[in-house]
């Protein structure tokens, strides 16, 4: 009877043990009520975390059409790697003080496509999460080592580099054979022969959107000496000679044969046809032109380009604030991948942002069209600190940049203003 009474107790503790506690799991883990039970439905979907996940935030700043490929995209890549996504984009104008009011309020989200020239303030502001410490650390050796270069700082790796769209100067080949030039102008005297066919020809010589800042102080590095506000700040007293004087002349010289307006040359061309024989843009509009145009507008032959090694750069970011570094980390492994990187090269025109797969783009590019072969598409020269420097003092002085090549000022007067306002 004693060994009955046992039993009988036994069976009244287990019973009062499971009344009130309805969420023991008796193989020794504790329950989460509300966890989603799709898992267990399915479970060949072994790839899921064990508890649900919020959908990752992620912001970004592109064109409609633009933004339409890339939801198409990012959900897809979303899918195959059972994360859930919210992709916000947010106009061009107003990025920039979107990103800040709300990297103050620390209202985010997970994750951010960045230009990456920004990537290096925002990490310094402890705004950003380094990668070094998730699983992208393994892939962040395939992308471009020059792009790599411009999201590190202190030591740690804060981005990873995306896509990268070059700047480019082209020019029609006849107008560079009739000026008697078998290349693009490297000296002030090839410059000045193009500048006479131009006067013969009674046109301009080079159109220029004079509202792309980066794109105009591209072009003013490329003349001989460099005649952008961060290369004429940089200039020693000692530089201030006879060279550096016919640099001034070349542009007083080149002013009047520049053809500004407020939209890309090659986006505003009718029926595809560039206004001037000489052209800056980006190497992503001229190849959709070329490709929209089939072969009947001003790309039918193949064009001469000249990179300018000044590129617009997009990384994607994860937030301090992200409380999915996991997930986040595991979507933008998808979209750094060599398949979904190479379809959005073909949606977009932008070159891909992994060594492998941007060495093959390039050599399609110089392919179809007249490129110095084996040429580097990026600066080695500068750091992200430089590079970060060089882009506000250029956007500083946007204003004179604009003056000079709409003609408002001369270039003696351009030089001047820039020297003075840095030497108060």
């Amino acid at each position: 009877m004693k060994r009955r009474h046992q039993v009988v107790l036994f069976a009244v503790l287990l019973l009062s043990l499971t009344i009130l506690s309805p969420s023991f799991d008796f193989r020794g883990s504790q329950q989460n009520p509300a966890r989603n039970q799709e898992k267990d439905t399915y479970p060949g979907g072994s790839s899921r975390n064990e508890e649900t996940h919020a959908p990752l935030e992620i912001m970004v700043s592109m064109t409609k059409e633009e933004f339409a490929l890339f939801q198409e995209m990012a959900e897809e890549v979303a899918s195959s790697r059972f994360v859930e996504v919210n992709i916000r984009n947010v106009e061009p104008d107003k990025y920039q003080e979107v990103l800040d009011q709300e990297f103050s309020l620390g209202v985010n989200g997970d994750i951010i496509l960045l230009q990456t020239d920004q990537v290096q303030r925002y990490a310094k502001k402890g705004y950003l999460v380094p990668l070094n410490g998730t699983s992208l650390s393994k892939s962040i050796g395939d992308t471009v080592n020059e792009l790599r270069g411009m999201t590190e700082w202190n030591g740690y790796q804060w981005a990873m580099p995306f896509d990268v769209d070059p700047y480019v100067m082209g020019i029609t080949p006849s107008y560079l054979n009739e000026s008697g030039l078998l290349e693009f102008p490297q000296k002030r005297e090839q410059w000045f022969k193009l500048i006479k066919q131009s006067q013969t020809k009674s046109i301009p010589l080079i159109s220029l959107n004079i509202d792309d800042t980066y794109g105009t102080s591209a072009w003013l590095s490329y003349l001989p000496l460099g005649m952008s506000p961060d290369q004429i700040l940089r200039m020693q007293p000692a530089s201030m000679t006879n060279e550096f004087q016919q640099g001034v002349s070349l542009l007083s010289e080149l002013q009047p044969h520049i053809l500004t307006m407020s939209v890309d040359p090659v986006l505003s061309a009718s029926d595809y046809k560039v206004q001037t024989p000489m052209f800056v843009s980006t190497l992503s509009r001229i190849r959709k032109v070329d490709e929209a145009s089939k072969g009947q507008g001003s790309f039918a032959s193949p064009i001469f380009l000249q990179v300018l090694h000044t590129a617009q750069s997009r990384s994607l970011v994860i937030t301090a604030g992200s409380a999915e570094m996991d997930t986040a980390s595991r979507w933008i492994e998808g979209m750094l991948s060599a398949a979904t990187q190479n379809k959005w090269v073909k949606q977009t025109k932008r070159l891909p942002a992994r060594q492998q797969e941007m060495e093959k783009e390039t050599g399609n590019v110089e392919a179809r069209y007249r490129v110095i072969p084996n040429q580097p598409w990026l600066s080695k020269e500068f750091t992200s600190l430089k590079l970060a420097e060089n882009q506000t003092i250029i956007t500083h002085f946007q204003k004179r940049v604009q003056q000079v090549l709409q003609g408002k000022i001369s270039a003696v007067q351009y030089v001047n203003s820039i020297k003075k306002e840095s030497n108060p």
